[in-house]
């Protein structure tokens, strides 16, 4: 506007009033922290060489320090593998074990099986087959149909897993590493020689139990079917109703005395051979995993 333009500069006055206003500084003391805020110095960088002895003391607390470190984590290890190798032990040895008295059974089922094929070939040369006995029956029924309940299966779970996982390791004795090895191939033999077993069952003993066994006695003697046939055999008297052979005029007793005695040979050498090798095996076997791990 054009009368301010016009006013006259007015000189700047102090107010007296606003002075007294102020607080006085004395009143506010300096805060405690920077009343005691220190000068930092800088630290003496300048290096001193100290004596050898020192050196050589550190060195050696140094060279300690990792030495029982070393020795620790060794033992640390051997510790934990000594248990982990017991705990693999006593599986094993439970795995063996078991084996073992599963073998005796087997055996006894396999013995009484041998004098039923000595009694068959032995009526097949001297006997009459028009009156069968029932002594006969059982023996036909031993020598020719039972089968699979005296094939003996080995358990080597335990043995496979130590192997596969490389777990063999941790058993150090050599000797104890070398019989798991002996019974593993013992193990293989005895199942290889099951299978040859088997195999004259299924082709050659099958074809002539079908032709000329009597089942209608089998199933009087076992209830019709609701008793296990060794238990039957063993246990049960004589069903009321007489076996018969089956198509008796073709029945060739020669070929039936052959045929009992092919399978007694090779049923034998089973049980001389293969199934004595396994059983001194797992004898050898336990014998050891007890004398180092003191199992019971």
């Amino acid at each position: 506007m054009p009368e301010e333009a016009d006013l006259p500069e007015q000189p700047f006055k102090e107010d007296p009033a606003l002075d007294s206003k102020l607080p006085d500084s004395s009143t506010f003391p300096l805060d405690p922290q920077l009343q005691d805020m220190e000068v930092h110095h800088h630290p003496d960088l300048h290096h001193h060489s100290k004596p050898w002895k020192e050196y050589f003391l550190e060195f050696i607390m140094i060279f300690l320090a990792v030495t029982l470190g070393f020795f620790a984590e060794t033992i640390r290890e051997h510790f934990s593998e000594g248990v982990k190798a017991k705990e693999l032990a006593e599986s094993l040895y439970k795995e063996v074990y078991s084996d073992s008295v599963e073998v005796q059974k087997i055996l006894i089922l396999r013995t009484q099986k041998e004098e039923e094929l000595d009694f068959f070939i032995n009526y097949m040369r001297d006997s009459s087959l028009t009156n069968v006995s029932d002594r006969f029956y059982r023996s036909f029924a031993w020598s020719f149909i039972i089968s699979s309940s005296i094939l003996f299966e080995p358990a080597d779970g335990m043995m496979n897993q130590l192997r596969n996982s490389g777990s063999l390791r941790y058993f150090k004795s050599n000797k104890l590493q070398r019989e798991i090895g002996e019974l593993s191939v013992s193990i293989a033999k005895l199942r290889n020689r099951m299978g040859v077993e088997s195999g004259i069952v299924s082709t050659d003993l099958r074809r002539f139990v079908i032709k000329f066994y009597d089942f209608r006695w089998n199933e009087d003697l076992t209830k019709n079917g609701n008793i296990n046939l060794v238990t039957a055999l063993m246990e049960q008297p004589a069903p009321k109703r007489k076996g018969i052979i089956i198509n008796a005029k073709v029945f060739d007793k020669l070929e039936a005395e052959n045929l009992a005695s092919l399978y007694r040979l090779a049923f034998k050498a089973t049980r001389i051979i293969q199934i004595k090798n396994y059983v001194d095996s797992n004898h050898k076997l336990l014998e050891t995993l007890r004398d180092e791990y003191q199992f019971e």
